[in-house]
């Protein structure tokens, strides 16, 4: 039981860390079409996105549809950081609310351009949390473990590179 915990931890830990390559890239990007469009926007989209009422479609900009995207990957790339090994269920958990925060905050995406792309990655991080929690469940489903990275990578790359473009 023990080296099946250990090696869940590590399962969970090491997708985040593969995803922070894909964040590191977006990043730097988003904050440069942030910072071509209009100065100050990102703190007026963070509280716009916070409020009940999302904006109407078409009417985000897509540097602050990336800001949001940027934000959200940040915080995918420090979980990785912050995961416990030695607890799975504390680890499931944080990717639980991980992936409920990220399907929030990609929801209030309204710019035609970049919500596809941000519904897609939080869709396979959601997918990628129910596959752990077979994990825990069934040691042997681990065998899906390769598509399920590669979908989740592929996800966060996409929306990274709508964000770049």
């Amino acid at each position: 039981m023990i080296k099946t915990r250990t090696s869940f931890a590590l399962v969970a830990a090491s997708a985040l860390l593969l995803l922070t390559g894909c964040s590191g890239g977006g990043d730097s990007n988003a904050n440069e079409a942030d910072t071509n469009d209009t100065a100050g926007t990102s703190e007026a989209s963070s509280s716009a996105q916070a409020s009940s009422a999302p904006a109407p479609a078409g009417d985000q900009s897509k540097a602050d549809a990336c800001q949001i995207v940027q934000e959200q990957f940040q915080a995918v790339s420090q979980a990785g950081s912050s995961i416990d090994t030695s607890d799975p269920q504390a680890t499931l958990t944080q990717f639980r609310e991980l992936a409920t925060q990220v399907d929030t905050e990609f929801g209030g995406i309204t710019n035609e351009e970049v919500a596809p792309a941000a519904q897609k990655a939080s869709g396979a991080l959601n997918e990628y949390a129910t596959f752990l929690d077979g994990l825990i469940a069934d040691p042997n489903t681990a065998s899906g473990l390769s598509d399920q990275v590669t979908a989740l990578q592929e996800s966060f790359t996409d929306a990274a590179t709508v964000c770049a473009g």
